[in-house]
């Protein structure tokens, strides 16, 4: 694996992390016309869940004549600039199956092969800011999905300490009260999928861009963690109908 590629999408995910609106309680499981399947995960003892907003997972591929292999892994490090391994540093392999696809936990040496690399933003099958404003809109690369996120509700602004702490300064904030959207559509069928996200009174808001793994040589959209349940973050999985 190339250890500047892994180190760029290291970087990027603590990025896309801090930079989360990710405060709020979540969207709720979701309904639709697409078919979305709870996706199996085996988490083993001691091992950071790919489920969890705070370790945002990697999308690694293996191209092969067998075909293309997808991973999913959560805290590798980067030996060559002096990145360790986080403790519970773990690897998926994603398996599809006749219901959609399921995570396979895999040896980390698996993952750490020089055929197996990191998807960078720019090979990503979803532009980088999808999913990740409070309203907007995209489509992916290959025009098969359209992504967007929409609010009906009340908004109200008040002076609010600034900064990570809240103590550098005032500034402006919003708070929203309603009902803001996140809808997955293939585009070609018109097939969608909704998930609903509650703001009572709340200047925060879920960003799940880095939680959706769109998967163009499966022809699946992984959810991982984009809503919650009585458990905690629930996986997803979405298989597209042909075309």
């Amino acid at each position: 694996m190339s250890s500047r590629s892994m180190a760029a999408w290291w970087c990027a995910a603590l990025v896309c992390q801090a930079g989360t609106h990710a405060v709020a309680s979540g969207f709720a499981p979701g309904n639709g016309t697409l078919d979305a399947q709870p996706l199996a995960v085996q988490v083993p003892s001691g091992t950071l869940s790919p489920l969890s907003s705070t370790q945002p997972p990697l999308l690694l591929l293996r191209q092969d004549v067998a075909g293309p292999t997808y991973y999913l892994a959560v805290g590798l490090g980067v030996p060559r600039y002096g990145i360790a391994d986080l403790p519970g540093a773990g690897a998926w392999r994603v398996e599809p199956d006749a219901d959609c696809a399921r995570l396979v936990p895999v040896a980390l040496d698996e993952v750490k092969q020089p055929a197996v690399q990191p998807v960078t933003a720019q090979q990503n099958a979803l532009p980088l800011h999808c999913a990740a404003a409070f309203e907007g809109s995209c489509t992916s690369r290959d025009q098969r999905l359209g992504l967007g996120t929409a609010f009906l509700g009340t908004r109200r602004t008040a002076r609010t300490g600034g900064g990570f702490f809240g103590t550098e300064g005032q500034i402006t904030s919003t708070f929203y009260t309603g009902v803001r959207t996140l809808t997955i559509e293939h585009l070609s069928s018109g097939r969608h999928w909704r998930m609903d996200e509650a703001l009572q009174d709340s200047a925060g808001y879920s960003a799940p861009q880095t939680a959706i793994r769109y998967l163009p040589q499966l022809q699946r959209v992984l959810l991982l963690g984009v809503s919650n349940g009585p458990e905690g973050p629930q996986g997803r999985c979405i298989a597209l109908p042909p075309g």
